[in-house]
């Protein structure tokens, strides 16, 4: 039996509901998913990128609470570019998380950017649920800043973290 190993990237600056929903996804189609979370050193982030690792894996210990059926799952940091780090990974297969036809043009040039560097690896691309279609960390960032609630778009370990230990607006009244 042939194996595919699934690897999901992302910045995860936070992880959202969205992002848990291709990870639930996926794993209906995979016995190996490694998320890989791109260290980015131009991007100004909300959290440290081990926070990020630590939030993570709670979100993924969130889904097995829920008796979701998951494969083996890794997790990774790199740095570089992504087909790289699916190669050095041994996956063939990139997943990427499509909301809108907005993340559909940008995805599809990256598909063929991706090809060009290495044909052998493949990219799925998974719609995210239209009730989750609206959610990205960007968004989850700026409404976290101006002080709103952001429960209903983020893992519960995810919004308790960021109440506890990151400023915000409201975060001293």
């Amino acid at each position: 039996m042939i194996v595919n190993k699934f690897f999901f990237p992302g910045s995860f600056d936070p992880i959202t509901l969205g992002h848990q929903n291709i990870i639930e996804k996926v794993s209906k189609i995979t016995d190996h998913l490694i998320i890989g979370i791109g260290n980015h050193h131009e991007k100004q982030s909300l959290l440290n990128i081990k926070v990020r690792e630590t939030l993570l894996q709670q979100s993924i210990d969130e889904l097995k609470v829920k008796n979701m059926r998951l494969p083996l799952i890794d997790i990774i940091i790199f740095d570089g570019l992504l087909v790289d780090a699916a190669k050095n990974n041994d996956c063939d297969v990139i997943v990427r998380g499509i909301r809108d036809t907005s993340d559909l043009n940008y995805e599809l040039r990256m598909y063929n950017t991706n090809r060009k560097m290495n044909d052998k690896i493949e990219t799925f691309f998974v719609a995210t649920d239209n009730s989750l279609n609206h959610v990205s960390s960007s968004l989850v960032r700026q409404i976290y800043r101006l002080g709103g609630k952001i429960d209903a778009l983020v893992p519960t370990s995810v919004n308790k973290y960021l109440i506890s230990n990151v400023n915000s607006i409201t975060k001293n009244v």
